[in-house]
């Protein structure tokens, strides 16, 4: 039974004629947040709630919300009103899952919605009878952390953090939000692959925008990132303990020869490096495969399974690429390895490599994988229902993987 005094509120609302809600519904494209390459995490826990971008702005069921953050949605059937109430509940993945569909047309809805009895204008569109609701405007009322991590394509719910408005600016000495800045300087330090001196020039060509002074140092970049909030975990391939600034602000530390704290400084003589075993490698291979049928299950697709020859192919593959990062061989083409281990060219489909560094998993790494439209074309294609996946470390400890797909 509904509390009286909200019924009552609810209802001197309406007589009064303040009640707020969108006008007559007119039909948009709504195109399933999955395929636009974004994905959900709910704190650190990825989740697959049901969603569309609509007008490049995602639009969640706002059911799921309530059950992924932990507050009521509840339908009040006397006066035709969506009763959120902002009174926290234990959070819940029980039951949730991504059914959007491709092709769904989504009207602007003009159902009512009200907060603890207060009714709120709150932009909802109706899908096949539910409704969304855009994920800000719901983390504004309820009061949760909502964030966009650019590096990961990811959407990001914070239920123990206040709602706080975007930002990409500069505060003080260093970049209070992971922006897309960040972004391309992540990328940046990547592809110096361990050299030091690249390194060092990166940081000072990134150290204006990140320190906000035009004479900023490397010295500075580091007290910047050492600042930093909001910076991701698990952004491209560093999901450990440590947040991504803080990975780079010791890889420039170390570059400047000091000393890392439960470290050696770094000489040349890499002594610190953690050795993956071969049997954790074999095991990542599984983990992997189970992530690329876990992205193709969730879009209706068929499973894909191992190939003994594609595995053979994958292996030989990926030590090629330790010692020279591309699609071309020392000798040619992936296509010059079919005849060597007896695949014939029409069952071959193409190859998805990846560089990782030293914290690569393999969640990280297919995490990459899906942020590229031309990987993430072929993990989920419908063309394919086999692959190979070898995973392996260089000298240095970075984690390459390959992953080759084919039809038989």
């Amino acid at each position: 039974m509904k509390k009286n005094i909200i019924a009552a509120t609810l209802s001197a609302a309406m007589v009064a004629g303040l009640v707020p809600f969108a006008g007559a519904a007119y039909a948009v494209a709504a195109v399933p947040t999955r395929d636009k390459g974004q994905i959900v995490y709910v704190d650190n826990t990825r989740v697959y709630p049901t969603g569309y971008n609509i007008a490049d702005n995602n639009y969640f069921k706002l059911r799921d919300i309530g059950k992924l953050v932990g507050f009521g949605v509840d339908y009040d059937e006397a006066t035709q009103t969506v009763e959120i109430s902002t009174t926290r509940t234990a959070p819940s993945t029980e039951g949730i899952t991504d059914t959007s569909v491709s092709g769904a047309v989504a009207k602007v809805s003009n159902q009512r919605i009200a907060v603890d009895g207060i009714y709120v204008n709150m932009k909802a569109y109706q899908i096949d009878g539910n409704n969304y609701v855009k994920l800000r405007d719901i983390g504004k009322q309820v009061d949760f952390g909502v964030g966009y991590d650019n590096a990961t394509a990811s959407v990001r719910i914070d239920t123990d953090a206040p709602y706080t408005e975007s930002t990409t600016s500069a505060n003080g000495s260093a970049i209070t939000k992971w922006n897309k800045t960040m972004a391309e300087f992540n990328q940046a330090m990547i592809k110096c692959n361990w050299d030091k001196s690249k390194y060092l020039t990166t940081a000072k060509q990134y150290a204006p925008v990140i320190t906000g002074k035009a004479d900023g140092t490397v010295e500075d970049v580091i007290a910047a990132l050492d600042a930093m909030k909001g910076a991701p975990v698990d952004a491209v391939s560093f999901e450990d303990d440590r947040t991504v600034n803080h990975f780079w602000a010791d890889e420039l530390r170390k570059a400047l020869g000091q000393d890392i704290s439960g470290e050696n400084s770094d000489t040349g003589n890499e002594t610190n490096i953690s050795s993956v075993s071969d049997e954790t490698l074999r095991a990542w291979e599984d983990e992997m495969l189970n992530l690329v049928n876990e992205e193709r299950t969730v879009r209706g697709l068929e499973s894909v399974v191992f190939n003994e020859k594609l595995q053979e192919m994958a292996r030989v593959r990926a030590e090629e690429i330790t010692v020279r990062f591309s699609h071309d061989r020392p000798s040619g083409t992936p296509y010059d390895l079919l005849d060597e281990v007896g695949i014939p060219v029409k069952n071959f489909k193409t190859e998805n490599i990846i560089q990782g560094t030293t914290s690569s998993t393999p969640s990280s790494l297919m995490n990459t994988f899906m942020q590229s439209q031309g990987h993430r074309a072929w993990i989920l294609s419908d063309e394919v229902n086999a692959i190979g996946i070898a995973l392996t470390q260089n000298q240095y400890g970075q984690i390459y993987g390959v992953q080759i797909f084919g039809m038989f």
